[in-house]
């Protein structure tokens, strides 16, 4: 009997309001830890993923500068860069220049707009200096 009794008085502790409350509070503690750990995976699996896709750019552009090095120990290579950057030529070579049309501008130009645009550019006009 004292058995039972003890025992009943055990699941009126357990099940009273103030250690239900204090139960609650520990697992929203828990709760809470949780969620910042899942947060945090998520979020270094995202830098992983980053990181990994800089690391191939970074392998590419190796091999890219590799294959420059290699042309640049030869002569030929040598040759064509100092050509690119200081825009010479070899003794004999000739160079094409090949100019692009320009549209010049006309005073028909401005009818072309529609009329809040004209009137927007007479406005703007004196300021665009």
């Amino acid at each position: 009997m004292k058995e039972l009794q003890r025992k009943q008085r055990i699941r009126r502790i357990v099940y009273s309001i103030p250690s239900l409350i204090i139960l609650s509070i520990v697992a929203f503690f828990f709760t809470k830890g949780a969620v910042k750990i899942v947060d945090k995976e998520l979020e270094s699996s995202a830098r992983v993923r980053d990181l990994e896709a800089e690391a191939i750019t970074l392998m590419l552009r190796e091999q890219e500068l590799k294959k420059d090095i290699a042309r640049l120990e030869t002569e030929e290579g040598i040759k064509e860069e100092i050509k690119d950057k200081f825009n010479v030529t070899q003794e004999g070579e000739h160079i094409a220049v090949i100019v692009d049309e320009r549209r010049s501008a006309t005073s028909t130009d401005i009818f072309e707009l529609s009329w809040y645009k004209r009137l927007w550019s007479v406005i703007i006009s004196p300021y665009d200096k």
